[in-house]
């Protein structure tokens, strides 16, 4: 609504409007019985200064006062109304109620009709003195004072360069956790033999192409979906989106479960002539199905607790899972009572997966996260359109780079047993540093959305900056430790001189990957906490497969570069990808990115009304 103020030069004080708690109840309930009050605080300006100071000034931004509505932006619909004569009328548009509202050195006046703002009749009007401006930020009642004025986005690099590093610490640890899932299976069935060991290999790598890798993509959806419901302030809305999610995954799951159980088939067909190794991973995959189903509600538990700052608990439970997970393959492979073998370590990852999921969701339930639980109703089933749209991209970004590094795994495999060798060592490390970009991108995923869903622009891009600046630095600092002992980490991991020396060759390689993954894992993130997965999509499908792989094959087969060729061509390609990512994040147009967060909320808002009974 518009309100029209008239000037008046005889008087040389400006009213600071600020709709009462009961004055905004009473909108929402006109037939209240209680009696809403409208503050107007007087404060010595002159009118001539206002004419000077508010020209060519349209917008201001003011806090909400009781942590209520989401602060208003106040335009002037007129600048040329800005004039310091008797004549003048200054315009604001008033977006929403529960925002105070600074008109600037405008001359006291009388009090305004309540109709012009939008209140019942019977609302009162109150009106603060002078002193009011000393007040401290909280008065005798405890609130805060009504003539605290601040900029709505007041963070600054140093908070949130200890609010990035304390989200992201646990989940460096939840994700190396999570990985010791796999490799504890690697090392249990190691020991039986050559095939199984080749089987559970093959059978891994076909389980994170073709089910994990979708299952994580899709739940990326919710880096979008629920901190920014969550920084609006709709706790329904996040509960929502975690249920939606879980609901499309179990769909996802059931074409998943169907691959799988045809896998057998599918593998003779790519891997001829290794019937007992395609029929052992076969059967790997089809004891996995029992289990995905908790990886799923894992997954999503993880992005709904995250949404709300909760990122300890997922590594409280793996702190307890993964050990179980150790002990379970021990009892489950070798041990002579319970044990049964080969099937013992999908067996013991189904376990594992069923009490991840259990745990995080008691914890959720009887701990912490509990308040954005919406309950089950029809809404649910609805407005999906969203959801889908940042799912696909989502799935796209993961896939893309997951699909392209196993291409080239088994491109080395071409070179011979050495190369191959090195590729899984250098490979091994960078899926290791991996998880610390990936831990930030989360963290400023989160952080980014949520204060897009509070609509504090300038706090979303100081956050961007410090996480750029955080992968930078990092990316520098594991690529000089790498380069710096290229020469006997291959130890670690090999006996073999030939590999050990091969590995000191190819890591400075890999160092330069670890400078870009850095970057471009985090600027995806923030990509993902804008909305934008699609861009971040597109770009990893285009340089991975139009330019890194075919480059691969030219460097690696016909210049005869070997595995250093297909190592070049993955540095180029990630280069362009991390580089253009981090020109879309500088160059975000946060205004257009705001609007439609809130468009989303309201769509999701206008949905629960729609229902309420």
């Amino acid at each position: 609504m518009t309100y029209s103020i008239p000037n008046d030069d005889d008087s040389n004080t400006r009213p600071l409007i600020i709709p009462s708690a009961s004055a905004r109840r009473a909108k929402r309930d006109p037939q209240s019985t209680s009696v809403p009050k409208l503050t107007l605080g007087s404060l010595g300006k002159s009118s001539a200064k206002f004419a000077s100071t508010v020209k060519g000034a349209s917008r201001t931004i003011l806090e909400p006062i009781d942590g209520g509505d989401t602060a208003t932006e106040i335009e002037s619909n007129d600048e040329s109304n800005f004039a310091d004569d008797d004549s003048s009328v200054y315009s604001y548009n008033i977006d929403a109620p529960g925002s105070f509202i600074n008109y600037g050195s405008i001359p006291s006046l009388p009090p305004p009709p309540v109709s012009t703002l939008g209140l019942p009749d019977n609302t009162q009007l109150e009106y603060e003195s002078k002193k009011s401006k000393k007040r401290s930020k909280k008065d005798r009642s405890g609130r805060k004072s009504l003539f605290v004025k601040r900029d709505r986005d007041s963070t600054t690099s140093q908070k949130e360069l200890k609010v990035l590093g304390k989200y992201s610490t646990p989940l460096v640890v939840t994700f190396l956790l999570q990985q010791s899932l796999t490799t504890a299976s690697v090392f249990s069935v190691g020991h039986l033999g050559k095939t199984e060991l080749a089987a559970v290999s093959l059978a891994t790598m076909t389980a994170n192409i073709t089910g994990y890798a979708i299952i994580q993509g899709v739940a990326t959806c919710l880096d979008t979906l629920c901190p920014q419901a969550y920084g609006r302030g709709d706790h329904k809305a996040v509960g929502l989106n975690f249920l939606r999610c879980t609901i499309l995954l179990m769909c996802i799951y059931a074409f998943i479960s169907l691959f799988w159980i045809n896998s057998q088939m599918i593998l003779d067909f790519l891997i001829p002539g290794e019937p007992e190794l395609n029929r052992l991973a076969a059967t790997y995959l089809r004891v996995l199905i029992l289990g995905t189903p908790g990886y799923c509600i894992f997954e999503n538990l993880k992005h709904f607790l995250q949404a709300q700052g909760i990122f300890q608990a997922s590594t409280y439970v793996l702190i307890i899972c993964a050990p179980l997970n150790i002990l379970l393959n021990y009892l489950l492979v070798w041990n002579s009572t319970v044990g049964i073998g080969y099937l013992g370590a999908p067996t013991a990852v189904v376990c594992t997966d069923w009490l991840m999921a259990i745990m995080l969701g008691l914890y959720a339930a009887f701990i912490n996260g509990y308040q954005c639980w919406c309950g089950f109703d029809r809404t649910i089933f609805q407005n999906w359109g969203r959801m889908i749209e940042l799912s696909i991209p989502g799935v796209i970004m993961i896939e893309a780079e997951w699909l392209a590094f196993e291409i080239l795994t088994l491109a080395a495999a071409k070179f011979g047993t050495t190369s191959l060798a090195t590729q899984s060592v250098v490979t091994t490390i960078c899926s290791l540093t991996y998880q610390i970009p990936f831990a930030v991108s989360i963290a400023a995923s989160t952080r980014v959305a949520s204060y897009i869903g509070s609509n504090k622009p300038k706090s979303a891009i100081i956050t961007s900056a410090v996480s750029l600046k955080i992968s930078l630095f990092s990316g520098l600092l594991i690529a000089s430790i790498l380069y710096l002992s290229r020469n006997f980490i291959g130890a670690i991991f090999s006996n073999d001189k030939e590999v050990i020396e091969y590995v000191a060759e190819i890591l400075p390689y890999g160092a330069l990957y670890q400078i870009n993954d850095f970057l471009g894992c985090v600027s995806g993130g923030i990509l993902r906490g804008q909305g934008r997965q699609s861009i971040g999509g597109w770009l990893n499908i285009f340089f991975y497969y139009v330019v890194a792989l075919p480059f691969a094959i030219l460097f690696g087969f016909k210049f005869g570069w070997g595995l250093a060729g297909l190592w070049i061509a993955l540095v180029g390609a990630l280069f362009f990808v991390s580089t253009l990512q981090t020109y879309f994040v500088i160059k975000s147009d946060w205004d257009t990115i705001i609007d439609k967060a809130r468009e989303d909320g309201k769509r999701e808002a206008e949905l629960s009304q729609s229902h309420q009974p």
